[in-house]
């Protein structure tokens, strides 16, 4: 089961260090390397598969890249967030403690910099899961949550993947809501400002580029698309390409449309496309990343409501810093303030008008719930919070954003790439469904037959390069869903 020496190793089995080696004298660290990379395996029953059909992924699988975002991405999540405590201290020590208090606000950030790094060691080592004990205001539901795990399914490496990346960042979170001075303090505050404020060039072409849409099919499908792209600016893409994909899109809206696997914009289009100018639509946008993610999501509502498909879009946004980059309420108010005061005439006028849709209703934040920070796949919403999902039972369509939704829409497995997803979804289906996502894991449905075989062959890497993506709908007013 577990990869030895003496097999070839898979490019999944290579440490990021490698290199190609010229000389006899090169090659004992690479083999120093892979030993301990074996060690590791063996260790925390690590096995050299690709995550099995119908099983949640997880680290267990070494070939998934759930195993490489356990094993690489959020120890550097981690490591980052130490590195700007430790290199920003004097500035978070003066801005959120006065003087008579600095030396107490210096030492409380020792004690966070120090559980920080016991949770990145916890990490590194597939710790069992700690109950919270804190002031965290959803503590109940996640110690509920934790206890009812199966016994073998508590530690990082051999829980679901989308359980264990939800409490890695949610005991992230739980370190400053038990602190004293640092409450209010957001680890990624200044990386989702520089989502938006780092591609404003790519705002004001987007801003120009929509103010005299059509009220057509072919207009809403080109900004599904763009909307579905922006996911290109979060913090884990090359900045080139993003710039690069963001002008493309504008350029030639057309270009990508070999990389959109699934696109049903005309049965989402059908849905709100509503003739009775009396009757009240409301569409809610489950919303991803902070940045300019968060501004084509304006610009796609904005169409929604001046067309006359919604009368109003209600927001949805997380409760609490969340996946690095995950819109708070704090970062969708300084978005629209950031864009109704910035220097370009355009880009502010948009800003205003932006911040009057919410003084009319047309816009709406919708009232914070932990559950989009919980663990819980969507399908157990109705019992877990049956307020929220009574409340989206009142939307004409509800807009899902980005990864980490569609993993929590189909539980993290790794379904069959055909499979319909009105069966993976369990049953949640409060209202009508619009799925808009870059494909980067290996939880995918609703794909034609054959395409995922054909995108394997052609690049084995599809689910997890961010090179393709899908415009799904689950049509909610049949019955059951079905």
């Amino acid at each position: 089961m577990e990869s030895s020496s003496k097999e070839p190793s898979s490019e999944a089995d290579q440490p990021e260090e490698e290199h190609p080696v010229k000389s006899d004298s090169s090659s004992q660290p690479i083999k120093i390397s892979r030993l301990l990379r074996t060690e590791f395996d063996a260790k925390y029953q690590i096995v050299n598969l690709q995550t099995p059909l119908n099983a949640f992924m997880s680290g267990h699988y070494k070939q998934s890249f759930a195993f490489h975002t356990l094993r690489s991405r959020l120890p550097v999540v981690l490591t980052n967030v130490i590195d700007t405590l430790t290199r920003d201290k004097t500035e978070l020590v003066a801005q959120f403690a006065s003087n008579e208090f600095a030396q107490a606000a210096r030492e409380e950030l020792k004690i966070i910099i120090g559980l920080i790094s016991r949770l990145k060691y916890e990490l590194q080592t597939d710790k069992p899961f700690h109950n919270f004990t804190g002031e965290e205001p959803d503590r109940e539901l996640w110690n509920n949550f934790i206890s009812h795990l199966p016994d073998g399914e508590r530690s990082f490496y051999r829980a679901s993947s989308l359980h264990a990346e939800c409490y890695l960042h949610r005991k992230l979170q739980s370190f400053l809501e038990n602190s004293i001075f640092l409450k209010s303090y957001d680890f990624f505050a200044k990386v989702k400002e520089h989502a938006l404020t780092d591609n404003m060039d790519d705002v004001l072409a987007l801003t120009k580029y929509t103010r005299r849409s059509e009220n057509s099919l072919e207009v809403f499908d080109e900004l599904l698309r763009i909307n579905m792209w922006s996911n290109c600016n979060d913090v884990a893409s090359d900045t080139e390409i993003v710039k690069q994909t963001n002008r493309q899109v504008l350029e030639n809206v057309a270009a990508p449309d070999e990389h959109v696997l699934v696109n049903q914009a005309a049965e989402i289009w059908r849905c709100l496309d509503n003739q009775k100018p009396k009757k009240q639509k409301q569409v809610d946008f489950i919303l991803d990343n902070a940045g300019y993610e968060l501004f084509s999501d304006f610009i796609l509502a904005e169409f929604m409501i001046e067309k006359g498909l919604a009368t109003k879009v209600r927001f949805h946004v997380k409760a609490h810093p969340w996946f690095v980059t995950d819109v708070t309420e704090r970062d969708f108010k300084w978005t629209l303030e950031y864009l109704s005061q910035h220097a370009d005439y355009i880009i502010s006028l948009i800003g205003k008008k932006f911040l009057q849709f919410l003084d009319e209703g047309k816009f709406e934040l919708a009232p914070i719930s932990h559950f989009w920070t919980s663990p819980h796949a969507f399908y157990s919403m109705p019992h877990t919070d049956p307020e929220l999902y009574s409340s989206l039972q009142s939307s004409k369509l509800v807009v899902f954003k980005g990864e980490l939704n569609y993993r929590k829409l189909l539980q993290d497995v790794c379904w069959d790439t055909t499979q319909e997803m009105s069966t993976c979804l369990r049953g949640f289906l409060p209202s009508n469904i619009c799925v808009l996502r870059r494909v980067k894991s290996e939880v995918i449905s609703g794909l034609a037959e054959g395409v995922g075989q054909a995108l394997s062959r052609q690049d084995p890497r599809w689910m997890v390069s961010g090179s393709y993506g899908v415009i799904q709908f689950v049509d909610g007013s049949r019955e059951f869903g079905y």
